[in-house]
């Protein structure tokens, strides 16, 4: 079994200063590029993928897809100057499927 690792996709502003870390990093100049990137990213070579919410929105359905299999571990990250709203959104959902019921987190209780 060959290790896998960590890819990171998104603006290159956002995921060049992971490379030192040892993630697979994937700069996109357009966030639809990441279509194209997608087949390599599920390939089986990493272990967790990270997308930018720029990316996201780009191909959420095509993440949406995936949202039953165990590898890679899908996450959405914030990219340079962005609030985070795409990632909490996806999280809350993925927190009412498993509860049940919705669950509020506000500012004062961050």
């Amino acid at each position: 079994m060959s290790a896998r690792t960590i890819a990171i996709v998104g603006d290159e502003a956002t995921v060049t200063g992971f490379r030192p870390l040892g993630f697979a990093v994937f700069p996109l100049a357009v966030p639809a590029a990441a279509r194209q990137l997608w087949p390599e990213l599920t390939s089986g070579h990493y272990a967790v993928v990270l997308i930018t919410e720029a990316v996201y929105e780009q191909i959420a359905e095509l993440v949406s897809a995936r949202s039953e299999q165990p590898l890679p571990a899908i996450t959405i990250i914030p990219g340079a100057g962005s609030a985070g709203g795409a990632g909490e959104a996806r999280i809350s959902a993925a927190i009412e499927r498993a509860l049940g019921a919705a669950v509020t987190i506000g500012a004062e209780d961050r």
